[in-house]
């Protein structure tokens, strides 16, 4: 895991900026702040980047002149000497003054000559009350039970708060349809789903329709070719959200969702390296079984194809060779076949092995792993109590190559059953390493008897349900037969 982390950290991207250089004189005043530094960093995504840093004089004055390449977005400017007292400003307008002091750096505020600063600063003081107030009304109603009249009440108090900021928020909105603050509070506004088609009956002929209906209109109101929405708290957790609230969690579905978003990116250059490295990070690093699919899909699409200019040819090279190895042992592809020998020196071929079994757990170990020390054990009571009964039989495959140092493991923690069989790779000829990307151990497949992949890397915890799970889709299958 650790190397296929450094993996990604080489395919990564610095934070590019494709502006160009502006003419500024940003003036800001904080009351408070004299003779203080203050640091200017910008949002990107959950992090936040320092920028520059501005020198607030003795009359508590700092500014930002000349030609600079500052790319727009939603800027932090923090105080270290007052432990780090911080505003929010956005800079996409070039010319103009921010006053406040450090009483309240947000409600003292004044903007000249931004109305994009102006826009943002009367919407902040208009939500911090309905902020404040919400927060109280969470906090009784964790003292209150479901069911009593004080519980509906604040309930119904709470729905009202968001409802007033929906309503504030348009109204904004409206006065302000074109500046990117608008962008950024239609991006946190939710999809307003109009009534769907019904049945006579009064019931919808689209059971899923706000479901449907979010799912196609979720990017209606972003505005892809902007980049400087990646330079806010917003658009990261916009995008995210639709993956896991509005997207099957399925390879073919995913992939699919992933090239309808990058596809809306592709106005905008930086937009698109935006969201391609942030969804191969995503995926690249899940531990949910089958998505390394999706790692696949976006690695041999966007970074193997040639699309991704920004990646380096050190990180693609190893890259390829992690698709090569993934590749094969995709779940839905066939397993493939390996020799090895038991401790008595016998060869054990797996797909005879597989043929014989209504489903094979297929697991590599080593003895000196801690994690197989203790899983291998655990996989002997599964078996013992549930697996065997069940027609699951157990090929255990040591990845060690010397008798002895397998042999006293496999007495202590394997089963001498027909149907459980431990081996190793005795007379160094075996390609399961390469063939099942075994890089570390304990690794579990689940292999069906014509040779198809269920699962891998699937927890023992699960293993029991996951049987059960695939014997009720076969048995539905044989129904509809």
């Amino acid at each position: 895991m650790k190397q296929f982390l450094t993996l990604i950290c080489l395919i990564f991207f610095s934070h590019f900026s494709y502006s160009q250089e502006k003419n500024y004189n940003i003036t800001i005043t904080v009351k408070g702040a004299e003779n203080q530094l203050g640091i200017l960093a910008y949002y990107y995504g959950e992090k936040r980047f320092v920028k520059d840093s501005l020198f607030f004089d003795a009359k508590g004055t700092a500014s930002i002149k000349g030609q600079r390449n500052i790319p727009s977005g939603v800027y932090l400017l923090a105080f270290p000497g007052m432990r780090f007292n911080s505003f929010d400003l956005l800079l996409k307008e070039t010319n103009f003054s921010i006053t406040t002091d450090t009483s309240n750096l947000v409600k003292n505020a004044v903007i000249k000559n931004s109305v994009e600063n102006k826009q943002m600063f009367d919407d902040m003081n208009a939500m911090i009350p309905l902020g404040i107030e919400n927060d109280s009304l969470q906090k009784k109603l964790k003292l209150q039970k479901k069911g009593d009249a004080d519980y509906a009440k604040t309930v119904t108090a709470i729905e009202g708060i968001s409802k007033k900021i929906i309503i504030l928020r348009k109204e904004t909105i409206k006065k302000y349809p074109t500046t990117f603050y608008s962008k950024l509070i239609n991006a946190m506004l939710d999809v307003e789903v109009p009534e769907g088609a019904r049945k006579s009956d009064g019931s919808l002929v689209d059971s899923f329709y706000n479901f449907h209906y979010t799912q196609q209109h979720y990017f209606d109101h972003i505005d892809f070719s902007d980049s400087g929405l990646i330079r806010s708290p917003i658009f990261q957790s916009k995008l995210l959200k639709y993956f896991d609230a509005y997207t099957f969690p399925q390879p073919d579905s995913i992939n699919k969702a992933i090239e309808f978003v990058v596809n809306k990116t592709r106005v905008n250059k930086e937009m698109y390296q935006y969201v391609v490295n942030e969804l191969f990070m995503k995926y690249a690093k899940s531990e949910i079984m089958g998505q390394d699919a999706v790692y696949i899909f976006m690695a041999e699409k966007y970074y193997l194809s040639g699309e991704v200019w920004w990646a380096e040819a050190k990180g693609l090279l190893e890259m390829r060779d992690r698709v090569e190895a993934i590749k094969p042992t995709l779940i839905g592809k066939s397993a493939p076949n390996f020799y090895v020998q038991d401790s008595l020196g016998k060869t054990h071929i797996f797909h005879d092995f597989v043929a014989k079994n209504k489903y094979t757990v297929l697991v590599f170990w080593n003895s000196d792993c801690s994690h197989c020390q203790h899983e291998i054990p655990h996989l002997q009571k599964l078996y013992t109590d549930s697996l065997k009964a069940m027609n699951v039989g157990i090929f255990a495959v040591s990845t060690e190559q010397t008798d002895s140092s397998f042999r006293a493991f496999a007495a202590k923690n394997c089963v001498k059953d027909p149907n459980w069989i431990t081996c190793a790779d005795m007379r160094g000829q075996s390609a399961f390493r390469r063939e099942y990307d075994v890089i570390a151990t304990p690794k579990v497949y689940l292999v069906a008897p014509d040779f198809k992949i269920l699962a891998k890397n699937i927890p023992l915890n699960n293993l029991v349900d996951f049987v059960e799970f695939q014997n009720s889709i076969s048995t539905k299958k044989g129904s509809k037969e």
